[in-house]
């Protein structure tokens, strides 16, 4: 199959959305058409559908499910049952609902499918997830991945943050969700080894305008003894993305803003690999190649329905809201 003469829909003209409709573009893809609820996103679009029938989707080889994390399901049902090949954003979903009908469809008719999780994509995570595998950190005895930002920040550049879905508990926000990628890195660096018991706090407890949870920790112990660590809020306001990797003959440190993997052990502290300035829109395009290799080649992904239904069940399930 020939996948530059395929034909993709993108569903939701979000953020997300405009980035997958230019990237496709860039990597030489020419029959990318595009699909949202709100009519004035899709305007100056030349490749556009009004409607998400069934008879237009069949017309398409690929859907990208872009829209709120709410409608992931729903959409993904509806290209699924026309045929499609799916590639759905972060999160699968913000409820186990429909899932498992989502993925016996997919099973049926042999679809290519994905859930996004671009953070694997980085250098920097590759670097160290080759680097626990080659076993020079020895035993693994913690993983640890912390994400913050400022919500808040968003009005300031023209975006009502309390009108996201960020801000909606309905629409799937809250940063559990919104951060998942750090709990997908976590299973991710510990090959998904099953975990023996765990839990997720979390709660609001800034004046944000928001019914969703602005600050979680979570704690995973698995069975092969690795502890887990996330923490993850909409507070910090500084953009903070961090790992720490400690292992019997060192630790591994690293820190988005600076971008360099620090080893720490008996000899002291030395950058392993210095990544210097990284255009982080290159992630998003070996996402989407990597999924148009696997469409090309019929493959399993990496990160398909059933994989990102388990982690979303750990994420959800495991979550205590503490009482005020």
């Amino acid at each position: 199959m020939k996948t530059k003469n395929l034909k993709i829909l993108i569903v939701g003209l979000g953020s997300i959305g405009r980035r997958h409709h230019k990237n496709l573009l860039a990597l030489g893809f020419r029959d990318v058409w595009v699909y949202d609820a709100d009519q004035k996103k899709i305007k100056n679009y030349e490749l556009r559908i009004k409607y998400l029938g069934l008879p237009n989707l069949r017309k398409f080889d690929i859907v990208f499910v872009c829209t709120p994390n709410h409608l992931h399901i729903k959409h993904a049902i509806s290209a699924a049952r026309a045929g499609c090949d799916l590639f759905i954003e972060k999160p699968l979903s913000h409820t186990l609902k429909g899932i498992n009908e989502l993925a016996r469809i997919v099973r049926q008719k042999r679809l290519v499918n994905m859930v996004a999780c671009n953070m694997r994509f980085h250098p920097v995570m590759q670097f160290i997830r080759k680097y626990l595998q080659s076993k020079k950190l020895g035993q693994i005895y913690s993983i640890y991945h912390e994400f913050g930002y400022d919500l808040a920040s968003w009005s300031t550049t023209g975006r009502d943050y309390r009108k996201t879905y960020s801000a909606s508990k309905k629409m799937g926000g809250g940063i559990r969700l919104d951060d998942i990628h750090e709990f997908d890195l976590l299973f991710w660096l510990n090959n998904f080894t099953p975990v023996k018991k765990s839990s997720i706090l979390f709660d609001k407890v800034s004046d944000l305008q928001i019914d969703t949870e602005d600050i979680a920790v979570g704690s995973f112990l698995f069975k092969n003894r690795v502890f887990g660590l996330v923490k993850a809020d909409y507070l910090q306001r500084d953009y903070t993305r961090r790992c720490q990797v400690v292992g019997s003959r060192g630790t591994l440190e690293w820190d988005w803003n600076e971008n360099t993997v620090w080893l720490r052990d008996k000899n002291g502290k030395r950058a392993l690999r210095k990544f210097g300035k990284y255009d982080k829109n290159l992630m998003y395009l070996d996402e989407v190649k990597y999924f148009m290799d696997c469409v090309r080649e019929g493959r399993r992904t990496s990160n398909d329905i059933a994989r990102a239904k388990l982690l979303l069940t750990h994420v959800i399930a495991s979550g205590a809201k503490q009482s005020h």
